[in-house]
């Protein structure tokens, strides 16, 4: 393999399927925390306008990131090493070349950011350029930059967004038309300090502006008129964060919009782009409406994803209604998630996985031959036996139904009175599904039954089920993770002396709750990126937006309940570490833009000072995410030492 300068060009054939490693059918003992920590082999697969390439994420034996393209007809592949940045998105235009999305985390005027930029590669000259790199240091070191549109009539030329100066010298979010040589850069929209999004005709003509006022809490819908000037359509008031989503196109061309703070499970608008009258596209009805799939090439939105205890992709489009029937009667029982398509709708890429197996890509050819075997996203894991996942609820002690996931050990025995570990998810305003987690799957396969509660807060259950977190951390949020355990020892699947909770980001801070709340629920505590002191948070939120007023302050204000710093430091771990009887573990990324490294090293700090037992490890150049494999493999090690040691053997 030969090397090229900039993100390395790499060059060579590859052949169906992807030539990724095959394993054996033996019978495979429980894989260890490397295989479980790799990054996947193949992700981000997306497929060329005319189905000829397929462009993938690719990791290398040495854990190596690259992209790679196949040429199908040739079985020709190219290349290129995104070196240290982590690959986060990855897409062909019309002209065929691939943008890859990339990011680094840097350290700026102010705390860490995490930057994002765009880079296209030409298949056939392995020419690599930086896009939107000739406006100077604002546009190029950008948080911003968004690919709006593919442009499917205009050939190596795309839509995208960023932050840059405006016609009054502020910092605004604003629409370009972007040539894939790198050098070409046309202004098609300026937008203002309240600018949060933007949508385009398939010309690529703006359509809509959202504007969010972080200071009035009031989101505004622009159209622009037949005079090129903006005119107010919509207005929602009382929106800490935009109360306007914009969504995609209808096939006639209307803009299909949300707004998230309405409407108990979703509803999905349709507005004429020249009159702003609107109607409802799309209203859910007792099961949330959780996200939409667009086509990339006209941005017309083609599916839904609804939520609740076993969420399904439902699409609208008839051509892809057929392609997920034929993609489920191939694969019964399994996931299938649509996740790219040819211009001409002939050639469909899909994700197919369940709980117990890892995902591998397949591309449908409606035509024919139908099926192409892309590759496995974890080989190293193929014929691992893993946990067996449940979905059901239990009631918590005010009577409220719960969802929860359960991951049993893997194997067919039943599974009584064993160790078990609470693992309540990140957010807190999110989820968790029952597809393939490598975490959960990790500590299912060392024996230990995974439960997953779906508290008070999470998304994907109703509006109700997520408001009724507001201000309830360290209360009822805690208090429906507390009784997840009540309700496993109640049912004898767990042994209430053999009972720790693991928990990252939000899930930390609920694991850390869980130690100085309740510290004799629990015999160990992993908290990995978690908050341990609330008002700190704050204080960070703002130093980070460098006002008091801003989105993401509004957002945590609100959701915490920062007016009345009492409560946030009565619900502070740090401020309770006298109270803590477990162990605790503590890991946290150095790089973290989310939670704060500080987050940690004061929870640290204050268990030293009270004399508790405690273990720190900073996870060096990882972010919140757990991007790195070196890092996330270190992680997996030490939490597996520490259940080992606090928490014993499992069933296995």
């Amino acid at each position: 393999m030969k090397k090229n300068k900039l993100l390395g060009f790499v060059s060579g054939s590859i052949c169906l399927a992807l030539a990724l490693p095959s394993i054996g059918s033996a019978k495979t003992p429980p894989a260890t925390a490397e295989a479980f920590a790799a990054a996947p082999s193949i992700s981000k697969v997306s497929i060329s306008a005319d189905g000829n390439r397929i462009a993938f994420g690719y990791t290398t034996a040495t854990g190596e990131t690259q992209v790679r393209v196949l040429d199908l007809p040739s079985k020709k592949t190219v290349g290129v090493s995104v070196g240290d940045k982590k690959l986060r998105g990855l897409y062909f235009e019309d002209g065929g070349d691939i943008l890859i999305t990339a990011s680094d985390t840097i350290r700026g005027f102010g705390p860490k950011s995490e930057i994002f930029r765009t880079f296209s590669f030409d298949f056939e000259t392995a020419n690599i350029r930086n896009l939107l790199a000739t406006g100077g240091m604002v546009r190029e070191y950008n948080s911003g930059v968004r690919l709006h549109s593919l442009l499917p009539d205009a050939p190596n030329r795309v839509i995208m967004s960023a932050y840059d100066v405006n016609n009054s010298d502020l910092i605004s979010l604003n629409l370009y038309e972007v040539a894939t040589n790198g050098v070409q850069v046309v202004t098609k929209a300026l937008g203002n300090s309240n600018t949060v999004d933007w949508i385009t005709d398939r010309s690529g003509s703006p359509l809509a502006r959202v504007d969010h006022d972080p200071e009035r809490m009031t989101t505004k819908l622009f159209l622009l008129g037949e005079n090129k000037q903006y005119w107010e359509a919509l207005r929602v008031d009382k929106t800490p964060s935009s109360g306007i989503s914009l969504m995609g196109l209808s096939r006639q061309g209307r803009i299909i919009f949300a707004k998230p703070f309405e409407s108990e499970f979703g509803e999905l608008f349709s507005m004429d782009p020249k009159t702003g009258a609107t109607t409802t596209f799309l209203r859910a009805d007792g099961t949330e409406l959780e996200s939409v799939f667009r086509d990339p090439w006209s941005d017309v939105v083609i599916g839904v994803s609804i939520g609740g205890l076993e969420p399904m992709d439902q699409m609208i489009s008839p051509d892809f209604q057929a392609a997920q029937a034929t993609l489920e009667a191939t694969f019964p029982d399994k996931i299938v998630s649509i996740t790219d398509t040819t211009q001409d709708r002939k050639k469909i890429v899909a994700r197919i996985e369940t709980p117990s197996t890892p995902p591998e890509y397949v591309m449908l050819n409606v035509d024919g031959p139908k099926l192409t075997r892309l590759g496995e996203a974890y080989p190293g894991l193929k014929n691992v036996p893993m946990g067996r996942l449940q979905a059901t609820t239990y009631k918590a002690r005010d009577g409220v139904e719960i969802p929860v996931y359960v991951t049993l050990s893997p194997g067919d025995q039943d599974i009584k009175n064993a160790p078990t570990i609470i693992f309540p998810h990140g957010g807190p305003e999110s989820r968790d599904e029952p597809r393939f987690d490598y975490w959960s799957q990790f500590m299912a396969t060392r024996g230990y039954v995974v439960i997953q509660p779906q508290f008070r807060g999470s998304t994907g259950f109703g509006k109700a089920h997520a408001l009724a977190g507001r201000r309830q951390w360290g209360k009822r949020m805690q208090d429906d993770v507390s009784d997840a355990v009540a309700w496993a020892v109640k049912e004898g699947l767990s042994d209430p002396k053999k009972v720790c909770i693991v928990g990252a980001s939000y899930g930390g801070y609920a694991a850390l709750a869980g130690a100085t709340l309740t510290p004799d629920l629990y015999r160990c505590v992993v908290s990995v990126a978690g908050v341990a002191d609330l008002p700190k948070m704050i204080e960070q939120e703002k130093a980070t937006a460098g006002t008091a007023r801003a989105a993401n302050v509004n957002y945590w204000s609100d959701h915490i309940g920062a007016d009345d710093r009492a409560a946030m430091e009565a619900a502070s771990p740090r401020r309770l570490a006298d109270q803590v009887r477990a162990p605790i573990l503590l890991m946290h990324g150095r790089d973290d833009t989310v939670v704060r490294f500080e987050q940690s090293t004061i929870m640290a700090n204050a268990l030293k000072a009270a004399g508790k037992p405690y273990k720190f490890v900073e996870l060096k150049g990882e972010d919140h995410w757990l991007s790195r494999t070196e890092t996330r493999q270190q992680m997996l090690t030490e939490l597996e030492a520490f259940l080992r040691e606090h928490l014993g053997p499992g069933v296995n």
